[in-house]
């Protein structure tokens, strides 16, 4: 998918007080003194006499300093490490899914949301979902300590990434007026991140895409939401993301019923042996 620009969800640059970073990166201001005294990661600019003020870059020092410190770094290494970071040309995107986890556990939702967009930019849209994200949210949920009500860091990670992925279909390229092929994406409720992932990035080839669960909702079965959206609009193709028994009954269902093209994408869909139906493991 080629890569999304987004330049119109920047973070304000609004100075923050030692208070306001303690609580937002969970680290008492009292630290945060000692850390600008003796290492000098701080505010970068301080006139005088005159409080501390920290910007958002300040704030992304101190969050890479945390990081390294819980990973188990001696304090004074964690330190030259980050203004090490500095000498180098500036990376805006993240290259460890453990950065993210980090911010999504702070809670700092605005900022992971700008770094998600960098990511995008430069990576693009399914490389920063699976290399990236997805791998993040497994470390957060396969985590013993378990989390906290209303301030689920997987939640905080999903909800940024949404925004992103909004960000992207609204910024696809505008194709002539030609009607579209339609592709359906069916998923069931564990891949259905993944299914708007895939989805986003075939609007980007200029598809009309709808996205369909696979799950029984409301006594309705997959098959049968998919013949009654067939009813009233042309499917050529049918990409299916979900994994067991259910997913291969209702594939096979779609696939006696009709003659539109299946395909199952991921390496835990079942294998099904039809004419109409190839399979993905990516």
């Amino acid at each position: 998918m080629p890569r999304a620009v987004l330049g119109a969800q920047s973070v304000p640059e609004a100075a923050l007080s030692v208070t306001e970073v303690s609580k937002r990166l969970g680290v008492s201001a009292s630290t945060l003194r000692t850390w600008e005294r003796r290492y000098g990661v701080g505010p970068e600019e301080r006139a005088a006499g005159a409080h501390r003020r920290y910007l958002p870059d300040d704030v992304e020092r101190l969050r890479a300093m945390i990081g390294l410190v819980r990973s188990g770094m001696p304090t004074g290494q964690a330190a030259a490490a980050v203004h090490a970071d500095r000498a180098r040309p500036d990376r805006s995107a993240p290259v460890r899914p453990a950065e993210l986890r980090v911010m999504a556990e702070s809670g700092e939702a605005c900022a992971l949301q700008e770094l998600l967009e960098s990511a995008v930019s430069e990576y693009g849209l399914v490389h920063t979902w699976s290399r990236f994200v997805a791998p993040a949210l497994q470390e957060i949920r396969s985590g013993s300590d378990g989390e906290v009500p209303g301030g689920s860091p997987s939640r905080v990670l999903m909800c940024a990434f949404e925004h992103v992925l909004q960000a992207v279909h609204r910024s696809r390229p505008r194709r002539p007026a030609q009607v579209p092929a339609r592709i359906v994406v069916m998923s069931d409720a564990i891949h259905e991140m993944g299914a708007q992932v895939v989805g986003v990035a075939l609007t980007w080839y200029g598809f009309d895409v709808r996205i369909l669960s696979s799950e029984r909702y409301g006594g309705v079965c997959a098959a049968e939401r998919f013949t009654a959206h067939s009813a009233s609009h042309e499917v050529d193709l049918v990409v299916v993301m979900g994994r067991g028994g259910t997913c291969e009954e209702f594939v096979t269902t779609i696939a006696d019923r009709s003659d539109v093209n299946i395909l199952l994408v991921g390496a835990d869909t079942p294998e099904i042996l039809s004419q109409n139906v190839q399979r993905v493991r990516t």
